[in-house]
């Protein structure tokens, strides 16, 4: 059995403006079939359709020359919608995150030297992947034993930075999805935004007991615990955010692990995308039969693309799940601060908020473990991860969880479940505990006037 382990903090991949001149924007229109005369008009030029049903559609447009959006858009009635193509950066690991993780190597290490393998719905994993803190904190095999509920029959969208299609852990409920990186169906994988010579190193076999570890830096917000051998090919190569989407979709495989998970690639691995990438992806998992989306970033700005497309897969009785933000802020941030979003925070195995995550706003619904959480990673290997990019996913599985026990639930009906949760100040309706929320009734009906989440309240 392969057992790599990685100790990794990749936080919530942030969605910042711009420090350069934008030439590209998101044109919503109300009429798709008149778009390049729409274009025309105001010296656009088509790049992209992002998605259309015949009576609206969302375009990639780009200028020239900066444009003012509002005069644009006011002074056209075809155009519902008009908004700079806002890009995506990874932030820098904080100084205060890299000391909390450096402090935790040593439990990571200690997990190490006691694992196991262990047979998980049709798969070989490693007992600390199972069975870590996480998992007993958030009570989830208590919840099973009790209810049997495995998420059977639904699907969970991932956006992210793809997956790992052969990881042993992954591969059997991976469905289709996409890659908007490239613009191909499919199950993206992450390894094809590696260099040929680096793939050999992350899936090369070591022996059962891994008799040769060390810790090394493979990136600055990245702690690998690798074979000596592996370590000169890997070390400081590894792009910054590659990894995110196959940890983000092992979190929710745990926690739903009869779920199918459709991988949605809207990021490079370096961590960047836009809002036109992710706004596709919300589009795809709706019209192709997700019933959850999990999303592992922030965007700073409002974007009225973004919520067009969040309401749109709302319509559909989609339930979307946001991490709250890595920022130490308790300032709004999208998508967890759209109406209906479950917001998701990070606590600390102690069940205090983590220092790093952001808190307070009416974006923090919930709060999850999300440090040194021990999930899969490319190359069929095992990594930790600290952030709020983590707590999501293990919502996102909870939410299908909540599908499966009561397929007429509503969105505000699961969070009325979910809200059976562990006080934590600033945190919202507390840290999740799945046996609490699962095994008593799931609610129907909808949000009475005492419990509403998002910044914005609509019922409609």
């Amino acid at each position: 059995m392969r057992l790599h382990y990685l100790s990794i903090w990749l936080g919530a991949l942030l969605l910042s403006m711009p420090l350069f001149a934008q030439t590209n924007y998101v044109l919503t229109t109300s009429s798709p079939s008149t778009v390049l005369d729409t274009c025309g008009r105001h010296g656009l030029t088509v790049v992209a359709t992002g998605w259309t049903n015949g009576v609206s559609g969302v375009y990639l447009v780009s200028s020239p020359t900066n444009v003012d959006p509002a005069t644009i858009e006011y002074g056209d009635p075809t155009i519902a919608n008009f908004e700079a193509n806002q890009p995506v950066a990874m932030p820098e690991l904080s100084g205060a995150t890299a000391a909390q993780l450096s402090q935790s190597v040593t439990p990571i290490l200690e997990s190490l030297s006691t694992r196991f393998p262990i047979f998980y719905f049709g798969s070989i994993v490693p007992s600390n992947y199972l069975i870590q803190p996480a998992i007993r904190i958030v009570r989830l095999h208590e919840m099973r034993f009790a209810t049997g509920l495995t998420g059977s029959g639904l699907t969970i969208a991932v956006i992210d930075t793809g997956v790992d299609p052969k990881h042993p852990a992954l591969s059997s409920v991976l469905t289709t999805g996409f890659d908007f990186t490239r613009n191909q169906p499919g199950v993206p994988s992450e390894l094809a935004d590696l260099a040929p010579a680096l793939q050999p190193g992350l899936t090369q076999s070591v022996t059962p007991i891994l008799e040769s570890q060390t810790v090394v830096p493979v990136n600055n917000s990245t702690l690998a615990i690798l074979d000596q051998s592996v370590t000169p090919i890997l070390e400081g190569t590894l792009p910054q955010a590659f990894g995110h989407g196959t940890m983000t979709a092992g979190l929710a495989h745990l926690v739903a692990p009869r779920a199918r998970i459709m991988p949605l690639k809207a990021f490079h691995a370096d961590g960047t995308s836009d809002v036109f990438s992710i706004i596709q992806a919300i589009y795809y998992a709706a019209d192709h039969g997700a019933n959850v989306i999990s999303m592992s970033f922030e965007v700073g700005q409002p974007s009225n693309a973004l919520i067009a497309a969040i309401k749109y897969a709302q319509n559909k009785n989609v339930i979307l799940v946001a991490s709250a933000g890595n920022d130490s802020s308790g300032a709004s941030v999208f998508p967890a601060g759209a109406n209906r979003v479950f917001g998701i925070g990070s606590t600390t195995n102690s069940d205090v908020a983590s220092t790093f995550s952001n808190f307070g706003s009416p974006d923090v619904l919930f709060a999850a473990p999300g440090e040194g959480v021990i999930t899969t990673y490319p190359g069929g290997n095992y990594a930790a991860g600290w952030g709020t990019s983590f707590s999501a996913p293990m919502v996102a599985g909870s939410v299908a969880l909540a599908l499966q026990s009561n397929s007429g639930a509503s969105a505000c009906g699961v969070a009325n479940a979910l809200a059976r949760a562990v006080p934590v100040p600033l945190m919202g309706k507390g840290r999740v505990d799945f046996y609490q929320a699962l095994t008593q009734r799931i609610p129907s009906g909808g949000c009475d006037t005492a419990f509403s989440f998002g910044s914005t309240v609509d019922d409609d």
